[in-house]
C-alpha cells in the first residue's frame, strides 16, 4: 500500500468527507462496478485531474468572493487609508483576475478612495502606512 502524504490538519479535517464525495463521483461516472475492464489508467488519470481542477477553481473562487464580501463589510481597520489611516466607505468595487496554482481566479474586490491623500487602494492589500 503507498504511504500516503503528510497532510495540514484542516485537509484531515475534512478527508472523510472528501473521500465520500470521491466515491459518489466515481458512481456517477462509472456505476456501482466501476470502470469497464480494459479502461486505461491514463484514461482515468486525465478524468480525475480534470475533475481536481475545476474543484480547485471553484472553490477558490467561491472562497475569494467570500472573502472579499466579508472585507466589504468588515472591521474598520480593513476600510482605512494606508497613506493617512483615515477610515473610508469602500462602496466601489474592482474586478481582479489573477493566475494561481489552482487556476484562474477572479473576484470583486473592494476599493476605496482617499479624498485626503487623492489616491484609490483596496482594503485586502496591507500596505505599510506612514
Amino acid at each position: 500500500m503507498p504511504q500516503s502524504k503528510k497532510r495540514t490538519p484542516k485537509v484531515e479535517e475534512v478527508r472523510p468527507y472528501v473521500e465520500g464525495v470521491a466515491k459518489n463521483l466515481i458512481d456517477k461516472l462509472y456505476g456501482p462496478d466501476g470502470p469497464a475492464w480494459g479502461t486505461r489508467l491514463t484514461e482515468m488519470e486525465d478524468l480525475f485531474v480534470a475533475i481536481r481542477d475545476v474543484l480547485g477553481e471553484k472553490m477558490l473562487a467561491d472562497a475569494l468572493a467570500r472573502q472579499a464580501a466579508a472585507q466589504a463589510h468588515g472591521p474598520a481597520p480593513y476600510r482605512t487609508c494606508p497613506g493617512c489611516q483615515q477610515p473610508l466607505p469602500c462602496p466601489e468595487t474592482n474586478e481582479r483576475i489573477v493566475q494561481t496554482k489552482a487556476g484562474e481566479a477572479a473576484w470583486a474586490e473592494p476599493e476605496g478612495y482617499c479624498d485626503r491623500c487623492r489616491r484609490s487602494f483596496f482594503p485586502s492589500v496591507q500596505e505599510p502606512g506612514p
